[in-house]
């Protein structure tokens, strides 16, 4: 317990030195490393519909092919990370599989994206800074070893303020300068979505697509939208009809054939 404790502050006093440096990604990475085992450690920075940033990874140059680049080219509208860190009322410290909707490891999204990142569980820290209206430092497990546990997870709260504060503080002067964030009350898939159907689909339309792509079920996009579960089922007959699709693997195929568009 001592040389844990002793690792943790030599890594993170490491760390806090590192703020403003080319270094702090593996700085940062060497503090984590000491209180729980992970593989991927990759910090993503959001702002709006605009493609996020990869400010860090640790992936070799072929898996950073589909968890980083593929990811980036649009991928990332449906992330529940992507959600977290454009809502400000989300906690700090986040779990993919607390935040997934009901059907999300059934979705295209994760059949045809996050299966193919190899990654079995996956937390991770919200950061708020000025320039960006969200960051997210991620790090993931693979299929081959166990999720996170209860004293991981109890591990990661304790560690999160100092952790989040360092990152706020590297990450306010390191990055981008300051943009615009979201639109108050618009969504930004719903928006892409909008521009990639040029007004065929109606805003109702709209909004159950966005929820179909993310991995919601017709029970959850009805209590959602506060609409019965027969609505949703005749608004996705009319959006296959005026999109000429039969199924969510061709929905998604065109989501991301349009994203590669615009």
């Amino acid at each position: 317990m001592d040389q844990g404790f002793a690792a943790w502050n030599s890594a993170l006093a490491g760390a806090m030195k590192a703020v403003g440096t080319e270094s702090f990604g593996q700085s940062l990475e060497a503090s984590l490393a000491t209180i729980i085992d992970f593989d991927v450690l990759m910090v993503f920075a959001y702002r709006g519909a605009e493609k996020p940033v990869c400010c860090y990874h640790n992936i070799d140059p072929k898996r950073a092919r589909t968890i980083i680049d593929a990811y980036t080219a649009g991928p990332y509208l449906l992330d529940p990370f992507y959600g977290a860190a454009l809502d400000t009322k989300k906690t700090s410290i986040l779990r993919l599989k607390d935040m997934a909707p009901d059907h999300f490891y059934s979705s295209e999204y994760y059949r045809q994206h996050y299966v193919l990142t190899g990654i079995r569980d996956e937390v991770g820290i919200l950061c708020r800074t000025p320039n960006w209206t969200g960051i997210v430092i991620s790090f993931t497990r693979p299929v081959t070893a166990p999720a996170f546990g209860r004293r991981d997870l109890s591990l990661i709260r304790g560690a999160e303020p100092l952790l989040r504060t360092i990152c706020e503080r590297h990450w306010s002067v390191v990055g981008s300068d300051t943009g615009a964030g979201p639109v108050p009350g618009h969504d930004p898939i719903n928006d892409t979505l909008n521009r990639m159907t040029n007004g065929v689909l109606t805003p109702r339309e709209i909004e159950v697509t966005s929820l179909i792509l993310r991995g919601h079920s017709n029970a959850s996009i009805a209590a959602t939208l506060k609409i019965t579960s027969g609505t949703v089922k005749i608004h996705r007959k009319n959006i296959h009809q005026k999109l000429n699709i039969t199924s969510q693997a061709e929905l998604f195929g065109l989501f991301i054939r349009k994203l590669a568009k615009l």
